[in-house]
């Protein structure tokens, strides 16, 4: 065992020390023998108990100074120099052992109590554990009192009583403690953190002026103004050592107090030295004056040295929160509007660039307010709520410094006074220059974005115009051969060229359909219609496809009825299919339906390379491709489509796959009613020859669509007068060259008119509300929709043909239902 003692310097690196066992056994020993020697030159020959004991300070100290590791030593020492200086006096061997046991058991259950209740390490630098060293004093030398008055009464019979022994121990071991036991714990405190070289100095200083007026203390008269002189000297001492240095230095000189009270009353000097007083009065005395000084002098310590352990951690609190302040950019302030005079923050300066200075004119901070936000500001720090005094402002402050201006957000409470008149604002100011500067850049980008995206729109609106013009015209073509081809590879040949010319304007509405997306302006059209419908629409797009990458087609047929959007159902499976066919070289393909409940679920099958279980969750957002071994081409907008379709059909998506062994998509529908469907195929009845007799004024602008449109409608026995401005149509009927009974004009012809202008030009010029259809590529609502409320049908380019007979027939049905027209009618 070995007792580590860490002293420190002004080097903040610690010295650790290691004393053997045996080495503080025996300087125990000798500190306590020397120490036991000098008390029994002092003992009250009535009972031989020695009026002032430091020894027990002297093991005591150490013992709570350096704790359990040199718990044996200490016994060890103690009991054999209470030995040898007992068997050196007038005590025998018996009384001897006894007194040993009192010592040694003394200094255990002081640190014993002191360890329990104050902890490690101990020092005197609180009002607690003062007190705690002063009870646990008393404690011990009342229950080794009891031991040694034991000793006494058994082998030396003092001429004094039991009680009186017991007494005497009890005050010269706490007298001995106290004065003693806070010496060695300062000391031991210098060991672990050595104080700085100004408070050495100054502590020195100190004391050297008190060991001056102890000894002046010894050698003067023994009258009434030498203790008042005394008090006079002491006192300002003891508060200036308490207030400027460490407690340790108070136990010093508490000691050479005492030390100089006991040598004045020992050899009957200065005030203590009063022979007109006994012995024991003297020494009473003496016992009391030790006590009182050196209880009072530790309180004091301890009482400054907790207001200067709460000054510092007042200071630090203060220290942080200048940092967090000025790392956050908040400054405090307390506008005094008596005064006017706003005290803020250290960090004002750097932030408002104002010298720097604790207190502002209000006056003059007012002023820097930028002019435009002035007004707002004056008014809300000149009205207060009572029911709300805080308030939160924002305004631009501009600094003194030249440096430009400061965004300020100011939240503050507003207190009156009992007439309601605003006396002081107090609160919090953050510069948000930064969040100011970044709303604008955000600002400026959503502005940019919408911008771009309104050009987008527009783009692609135009993209679609003239995409759709030679879509149209095709399907007119396309419409017009078939009917010269019954039959034959010739009409197999014109089928595939529907399908194809259907896939196309598939393809082109989905591409329109994300920008819709996006806008926020596609709006589902459910209907109840066969799932065959679609599969086989999309069988015939990729059977030769996957035939051709080397792949098995699987498709298993359904008659099942299902309620969704069936152009946007297509484009989710048409998708799906697409996905697979480009992450699947070996394999098949399936697309296939199974009953779910009240439900369809649709499930496309791949055998393809998969997708790992990190990458599933992944799939359906925007331009997402998976790891690079993985990217088979695409922009990743595939199943992002798909998914946000899903969301708006109301149409749960899953997704299962193994790495390396395939994947599985599914989309879940509702069914549909049987009835409803019969009901809308039967809305829908294909154009017979002679529907319509009668003759059909269009006006369309694009010269491919006037000659497709005008082969169609001849090729089905209808008369028809094509030209290519309203100008020509409004000319024609006003020459009463034409008198039509429908008319089938483009939306977006040449020149400021369009196909609404026009019919409706077209019908004042006729005198009456003749049926008229409105031909479109634009498929915003916001166009679509006027056009059908003002009683006229909307055909979406590319539409086919037999959609255009079918309107003619209804509305010349609908117009004969009527009959005769209203030649008033607008």
């Amino acid at each position: 065992m070995a007792l580590d003692v860490a002293t420190t310097d002004v080097s903040p690196a610690p010295v650790r020390q290691t004393w053997q066992p045996w080495a503080v056994s025996v300087a125990v020993a000798i500190a306590f023998f020397l120490a036991a020697r000098f008390s029994f030159a002092l003992l009250d020959k009535s009972d031989g108990v020695a009026v002032f004991w430091p020894a027990a300070g002297v093991a005591t100290g150490i013992l709570v100074a350096f704790g359990p590791a040199v718990r044996w030593p200490v016994v060890i020492g103690v009991a054999a120099a209470t030995v040898a200086a007992n068997l050196l006096g007038d005590r025998n061997l018996a009384s001897t052992v006894f007194f040993a046991v009192a010592n040694a058991s003394g200094p255990l259950i002081v640190s014993g109590l002191i360890q329990r209740f104050c902890g490690a390490p101990f020092e005197l630098n609180e009002l607690r554990r003062v007190f705690g060293l002063f009870a646990a004093t008393i404690i011990t030398a009342m229950i080794s009192g009891l031991v040694g008055m034991l000793g006494f009464v058994l082998f030396h019979a003092p001429a004094a009583s039991p009680v009186k022994a017991w007494s005497h121990w009890l005050v010269s071991e706490t007298v001995g403690t106290i004065v003693v036991a806070p010496l060695v714990i300062g000391l031991a405190s210098f060991l672990r953190n050595a104080p700085p070289k100004r408070e050495i100095v100054e502590g020195i200083f100190a004391l050297a002026i008190v060991a001056a007026v102890c000894a002046l203390r010894v050698n003067l008269p023994d009258e009434s103004w030498t203790l008042k002189l005394m008090i006079a000297l002491l006192c300002p001492l003891f508060v200036w050592i308490a207030a400027r240095v460490r407690p340790a230095f108070t136990a010093v000189a508490a000691f050479m107090c005492a030390i100089s009270i006991v040598w004045a009353t020992t050899f009957s000097l200065g005030i203590f030295g009063d022979v007109r007083l006994s012995f024991e009065e003297r020494t009473l005395s003496a016992q009391a004056s030790i006590l009182a000084i050196s209880f009072g002098a530790l309180v004091l310590a301890a009482l400054f040295n907790e207001r200067r352990v709460h000054e510092l951690a007042i200071l630090e609190r203060e220290q942080r929160l200048e940092e967090a302040l000025r790392a956050g950019g908040v400054i405090t302030f307390d506008w005094d509007l008596q005064t006017d005079l706003i005290e803020v923050s250290r960090n004002a300066a750097e932030v408002l660039g104002l010298a720097p200075q604790q207190f502002i004119n209000g006056a003059n901070w007012i002023k820097q307010v930028h002019p435009v936000d002035y007004p707002s500001v004056a008014a809300r720090l000149g009205t207060v709520r009572p029911d709300d005094p805080s308030h939160s402002i924002a305004f631009r402050f501009i600094r003194p410094d030249g440096r430009g201006e400061v965004w300020l957000e100011q939240v503050a409470i507003t207190r009156v006074d009992s007439a309601g008149k605003p006396i002081r604002i107090g609160g919090l100011m953050t510069d948000i220059t930064e969040r100011k500067r970044f709303e604008g850049e955000i600002s400026r980008a959503w502005k940019s974005a919408a911008l771009a995206d309104r050009a987008k729109s527009s783009f692609l609106s135009a993209a679609s115009h003239d995409l759709r013009q030679p879509l149209q015209t095709l399907r007119f073509l396309q419409g017009a051969l078939g009917l010269h081809l019954t039959g034959g590879e010739g009409r197999e040949l014109v089928d595939k060229m529907a399908r194809s010319l259907d896939t196309m304007s598939s393809i082109l509405s989905s591409l329109l359909d994300v920008n819709r997306l996006e806008a926020g302006s596609l709006r589902p059209s459910m209907s109840d219609f066969a799932i065959t419908e679609i599969f086989d629409s999309l069988a015939a797009d990729f059977s030769d496809a996957i035939t051709d990458r080397g792949l098995r087609w699987c498709m298993v047929r359904s008659a099942l009825l299902v309620r969704s959007d069936k152009r946007m159902l297509e484009t989710m499976i048409r998708n799906l299919l697409s996905n697979a066919l480009r992450y699947t070289d070996r394999g098949r393909i399936l697309l296939g339906c199974r009953r779910v409940g009240d439900k369809v679920r649709i499930e496309v099958w791949d055998s393809g390379i998969g997708i790992t279980q990190d990458q599933l969750p992944h799939i359906f957002q925007e331009y997402y491709q998976g790891s690079p071994e993985a990217e088979r081409g695409g922009f990743g907008l595939g199943l992002a489509i798909v998914r946000r379709l899903g969301e708006m059909l109301d149409h749960p998506i899953g997704a299962h796959s193994t790495p390396g062994k395939g994947t599985v998509i599914t989309i879940e529908i509702p069914r549909g009613d049987g009835n409803g469907g019969r009901r809308e195929r039967a809305q829908k009845p294909r154009y017979e020859k002679g529907d319509f007799r009668g003759t059909i004024l269009v006006v369309e602008d694009e010269a491919s669509v006037r000659a497709s449109i005008s082969r169609l409608l001849k090729a089905r026995g209808i008369e028809a007068i094509v030209v290519a401005t309203a100008s020509d149509a409004l000319t024609r009927v006003h020459r009463q060259e034409i008198r039509p009974d429908l008319l089938l004009c483009d939306y977006n012809l040449q020149g400021s008119t369009n196909g609404v202008t026009t019919i409706g030009d077209l019908r004042a010029a006729l005198g009456r509300s003749i049926p008229a259809i409105v031909m479109t590529g634009d498929i915003r609502s916001e166009v679509v929709e006027p056009i059908a409320a003002q009683g006229i049908s909307v055909l979406l380019k590319p539409f086919l043909a037999d959609d255009l007979l079918q309107h003619i027939a209804r509305l010349s049905r609908e117009q004969a239902a009527a009959g005769p027209a209203d030649p008033t009618a607008r």
